[in-house]
């Protein structure tokens, strides 16, 4: 008498090896929509909904620093240096030494906002890791304090620098901080394959060091004899003439450079 054909129930193995490799498994995943501003791994890892918006509001102190100490001060050399510029001009003045602390003041807040992303990512990851490990509560309580140790470390960084007296100064200093921000990074990552945040934050500190390199090469050759003859560095300084004019007034900044 013929053996009755096995039955699927004998291959267990078999028939889940090929649901995942067609791939069923993971077309039954949930897809969690998630808006911008709540943590996603929150979501994901189903933790209540009264801890979205603080965890979100920790995560965020974050970027504090980069703008207390960093786009305010270069805000505002931006600002004086672009009046003065304006007056030496019109005087018919050498305004070389005002081209040159623009060009520091503009690498100073692409670096500033460079460091305000990079610190948002290493605490993004950092919370991810947390939430994992610990309670909602203690995963504050971390955040809470990386956020106010990098906004010491930070404020101590650009007073020893003298970041917040000259541009020339506050762009090393966020050049160092921002070197420090991603080496942390890599640092506590090390073990753990996020590509994608790898990939950005080695993107965002590639981009800043690009620009830097390009600005100060145009100003190296913008000193040079005979650079005026170029059409496309006129076009470029009556854009920027114009693009400063624009600022100024939106600004409602005066003229009067006696406080400055």
């Amino acid at each position: 008498m013929a053996n009755p054909p096995p039955s699927s129930s004998s291959f267990p193995h078999s028939t889940h090896s090929s649901h995942s490799t067609n791939g069923i498994d993971k077309s039954r995943a949930p897809v969690v929509a998630v808006p911008l501003l709540q943590p996603r791994v929150a979501v994901a890892l189903g933790v209540p909904k009264r801890w979205h918006h603080t965890l979100s509001a920790c995560r965020l102190l974050s970027i504090a620093p980069p703008i207390c100490w960093g786009l305010r001060f270069a805000l505002r050399f931006l600002v004086a240096d672009l009046l003065r510029l304006s007056t030496q001009g019109r005087h018919g003045r050498d305004i070389s030494p005002y081209t040159l602390r623009l060009t520091e003041t503009g690498l100073a807040i692409i670096w500033c906002c460079a460091s305000a992303y990079l610190a948002f990512f290493f605490t993004d990851c950092l919370m991810s890791r947390w939430l994992i490990n610990y309670t909602p509560q203690a995963t504050v309580v971390r955040l809470f304090t990386i956020s106010c140790a990098f906004a010491y470390l930070t404020s101590w960084t650009v007073y020893l620098t003298a970041g917040s007296q000259d541009p020339g100064l506050l762009l090393p200093a966020w050049i160092g901080i921002a070197t420090i921000l991603t080496t942390c990074y890599h640092f506590t990552q090390r073990k753990i394959k996020i590509r994608k945040e790898t990939f950005a934050s080695v993107s965002v500190f590639s981009i800043a060091s690009f620009l830097s390199m390009v600005a100060l090469l145009l100003h190296s050759h913008s000193t040079r004899v005979g650079y005026q003859n170029i059409p496309l560095v006129a076009v470029v300084k009556w854009a920027c003439k114009v693009a400063g004019h624009i600022v100024v007034r939106i600004l409602g900044v005066t003229m009067d450079l006696d406080g400055l």
